[in-house]
């Protein structure tokens, strides 16, 4: 064999080596998290308030407490408890560069658990959030890990597991790992396709914003009129093998006759571009009737990354009288499939003025406003696309007017301070003032500072506001009193009807005793076995302390 050959064998094998390994790499660096067959209650990627769902959520037969298994070699690097997100959570970092995070869970792992209570009893507070060096707790693949839960802001037993760089801030999906081991033979299905105008350069059938139509079969009913630029957006579910569960589309891709103009993969992400959801759904449809539909056009301002669209960001001009056959695609990560085809025909028509307003935003500059008693700071860079108020006041239930800012509410990318005049000498406590905000169906306090007569706060919506007082304590209900002795467990709820929960302290003969929380629930929970409380009369203590300095104090002897 001469050396020429000999040099060609050696290389294709080599080749073919590699091609071989990173063909099979992703199917066998991690195992599974647990030993049972694996279902998904929730996909990569889905979409959420305010944010991309970070991972997916393995099922748990329903129950809490099974064991997990770490999926790699590599070491548990942080262990963080929150009343509300992920809950109880542990990082593991592996040797093979990626980082696993599992979430919700009931418990931790001896070890884990102990530097947990130390903290929490040292600082006195239930939230945590520790870090530990790669020595401490080193943990091979397989190993047992913690015990899957239900606890922060989860409706239900699962793990929630993720897939991250190193750095913690970029989020692969798990689905190239599992793919093999979770069956999927359905196709995702298109429920509604919805169309827009451009404001002042687009008009549908009669509409000069949106209209909305339901897809029957594969197509819709009838064949839309159009003039003028316009776009699209798809409402839409995923399904899969063995659960009636529904997920979020990986794949979308929209043709006009053939072309391509619009396509996103939800394949990874990270946590910095999480707020470019916003744009990307129709977000005023979300906000005020709860339907998510995803636009197949992309904002001026949204640069989100998974997001790809011709040189008019996915908008089509009908500027033809003739029919345009307009398709949009949806793919799993199986390669299951769905198409709905339709027709927008082309008809010349007027196209509206756009609507009068009293105050343009523009995203890309920096924007002030004044409007009777209000200011609006609006930097550059907070707006997705130009924006067109019409500042609005009403009498409403708080000490000045109400402000409805837009007749269309805007998501911003970026806070932006808005202020109200309230006067100096106003005859309340000032640290009881708060800025409300004003929602379809309920109202929340987003803060504010008094000074100089004006309250401000930050904002990341334009949207209707007003500022409020807030003088009323929280209340504090023991939950199933009867109970606590028989089953070592105190209960208590919270009911706070103006500002949130800033903080709580709970003691026990004067001493700081555990109360976990669950801000889903809003309920406190102190487990005197777990704390190792002694038979005998003690005196219970504990007090709530919401956003204005409201305090709930709850007191009483109890025997154990």
């Amino acid at each position: 064999m001469n050396t020429l050959f000999r040099n060609f064998i050696i290389v294709f094998f080599v080749c073919a080596q590699t091609l071989s390994g990173f063909a099979q790499r992703n199917d066998t660096l991690f195992v599974a998290p647990f030993d049972f067959p694996l279902l998904l209650s929730g996909n990569f990627g889905e979409l959420r308030t305010d944010h991309f769902h970070s991972g997916v959520d393995f099922k748990t037969q329903g129950v809490v407490g099974k064991p997990i298994r770490c999926v790699a070699d590599g070491y548990i690097c942080r262990a963080s408890v929150t009343p509300g997100g992920y809950g109880k959570a542990l990082y593991v970092m592996h040797d093979n560069g990626y980082m696993t995070v599992y979430a919700h869970l009931d418990r931790f792992p001896d070890g884990i658990d102990k530097r947990i209570r130390d903290y929490q009893y040292k600082n006195e507070v239930f939230r945590a959030n520790l870090w530990f060096s790669p020595n401490e707790f080193r943990i091979k693949r397989g190993d047992f890990l913690a015990y899957a839960g239900n606890s922060g802001y989860s409706f239900g037993p699962h793990l929630h597991f993720e897939v991250r760089d190193a750095k913690g801030n970029e989020l692969y999906d798990p689905m190239v790992f599992y793919k093999d081991i979770l069956n999927d033979t359905r196709s995702p299905r298109i429920h509604a396709i919805s169309l827009y105008a451009e404001r002042g350069r687009g008009v549908l059938g009669n509409s000069s914003t949106s209209c909305v139509y339901e897809v029957v079969g594969d197509t819709l009913p009838v064949a839309v009129e159009a003039w003028g630029n316009i776009a699209f957006g798809v409402r839409a579910l995923d399904y899969m093998d063995g659960t009636s569960n529904k997920y979020g589309i990986r794949k979308i891709e929209l043709f006009v006759d053939g072309e391509k103009y619009f396509s996103s993969a939800m394949d990874n992400f990270s946590f910095d571009e999480d707020l470019f959801i916003n744009s990307w759904i129709d977000y005023g449809r979300m906000y005020n009737d709860g339907e998510w539909f995803q636009k197949l056009f992309v904002a001026e301002n949204n640069t989100l990354r998974l997001l790809n669209a011709n040189e008019n960001r996915g908008w089509l001009s009908v500027d033809e009288e003739r029919n345009y056959n307009i398709e949009c695609r949806l793919s799993d990560y199986h390669g299951n499939s769905t198409v709905c085809s339709f027709v927008v025909k082309g008809k010349r028509k007027d196209i509206p003025s756009p609507p009068t307003y009293t105050h343009a935003l523009y995203c890309k500059a920096n924007n002030r406003i004044e409007h009777i008693g209000m200011r609006l700071c609006v930097p550059a860079g907070a707006l997705f696309d130009d924006a067109f108020l019409n500042v609005r006041l009403y009498e409403g239930e708080g000490i000045t007017w109400r402000y409805s800012l837009t007749d269309t509410v805007y998501p911003m990318l970026k806070g932006s301070k808005i202020s109200f005049w309230v006067g100096r000498n106003l005859p309340v406590d000032k640290s009881k003032l708060y800025v409300r905000h004003i929602e379809p169906n309920d109202t929340s306090s987003v803060g504010g500072v008094f000074a100089n007569g004006w309250i401000t706060a930050n904002i990341t919506t334009l949207d209707c506001y007003e500022v409020a007082v807030d003088t009323i304590a929280p209340v504090l209900l023991p939950e199933k009193e009867t109970q606590w002795m028989q089953n070592g467990m105190i209960t208590l709820s919270l009911d706070e009807k103006e500002t949130s929960l800033k903080s709580f302290k709970g003691t026990l003969d004067g001493k700081f005793i555990l109360f976990e929380y669950n801000s889903k629930n809003k309920v406190f929970t102190l487990d005197l076995k777990k704390e190792r409380v002694k038979p005998g009369v003690h005196r219970l203590r504990f007090v709530a302390i919401d956003q204005c300095g409201n305090e709930a104090v709850f007191e009483r002897d109890i025997e154990y």
